[in-house]
Order: C-alpha cells, then structure tokens, then sequence
C-alpha cells in the first residue's frame, strides 16, 4: 500500500464580498495546468437557497514527481450565500458575485504509489531503509517543491480575492 505524507496541514483562508467565483475557479485550474498537475474533482456540490447558492467544491490535482513519489495538492472550496451582483464600474455594469468562501488548502507527498514494493515483507523492509537512508535526498526536494506549489496557490487565491476589495 502507498504511503501518503502529510505535508501541509488546514492552510485556510476566508473572505466575505465581491468577487468572481468563475473566474476564481478558473484562475486555479489554469495554475494547475501551467504547472503540470493532472486535474482530479473529488466533489462538486451546488445547492439553490432562498439565502443564495451553497457550492462545494473538492479538487485533488496531483503530479506524478517521479516513478515513485507523486505530488497532491488537496484545495476544498466552500461558498455560501452566493448571489448575482451589478455594480457599475467607470459606467460599465459588470456582473459578479457576492457571498462568503472559505478555502482549505492540504498537501501530500504519496509514495510508491503503484505498489512495487508491497509483495514481499522483504521488500518492504528494503523500501523503509531505501526511504530513510537512500531516497531520503530526492523526498526532501520534492516535499519542498510541494510546499512551494501549495504557498503559490495560497498566494494567487489571496491576492485575485483582494482584487475585488473596495
């Protein structure tokens, strides 16, 4: 069985106002894409309230690193009281939303993750003292090319979020 590492633990962020839930959703798919991460959506929920919209999204892109480690950064989006807005900006009306977010960002580092060194108990002893001792170089790198990816992403939602600030 694969051993997932647990890299980056609730890096959240909330924000309450203006701003473009589509275009936000699209700004982090295309990072993603720029950046190599294969596209997985766990969850898409979207639920119709008299408050306004609830959606609920869960993405799980990964990228596989090398032939044993891949890369998966977990984002779980939380919208609430969505609404439509038009607000007019040097005389031309923009539609765009307004409602509450919450992020939470996870990362993990997902080793033999085919399962190679599972068939034997002695290959799976090897492949404890390989990730220790051996492997212990390249993991690192890894893990730190992960945590620079996740603080990235962190940093392009916080910053298309301040856009919209008045």
């Amino acid at each position: 069985m694969s051993e997932k590492k647990l890299v980056v633990d609730q890096l959240k962020l909330t924000y309450s106002g203006l701003f473009d839930f589509y275009g936000l959703y699209h700004m982090i798919d295309g990072f993603f894409y720029e950046e190599g991460y294969d596209r997985m959506e766990k969850k898409n929920y979207e639920q119709v309230l008299p408050s306004g919209k609830d959606i609920e999204l869960d993405m799980r892109p990964w990228k596989k690193q090398t032939d044993y480690a891949k890369s998966i950064i977990q984002i779980r989006i939380i919208v609430t009281e969505l609404k439509d807005v038009e607000i007019e900006k040097e005389g031309v009306k923009h539609k765009i939303n307004q409602g509450n977010i919450l992020i939470i960002i996870n990362s993990f580092l997902d080793t033999d993750y085919e399962n190679r060194w599972e068939s034997s108990p002695l290959f799976y002893f090897l492949r404890t003292i390989m990730d220790k001792y051996i492997f212990r170089h390249y993991t690192d790198l890894t893990e730190k090319k992960l945590i620079e990816d996740t603080k990235h992403i962190h940093d392009l939602i916080k910053s298309y979020l301040n856009l919209y600030k008045a």
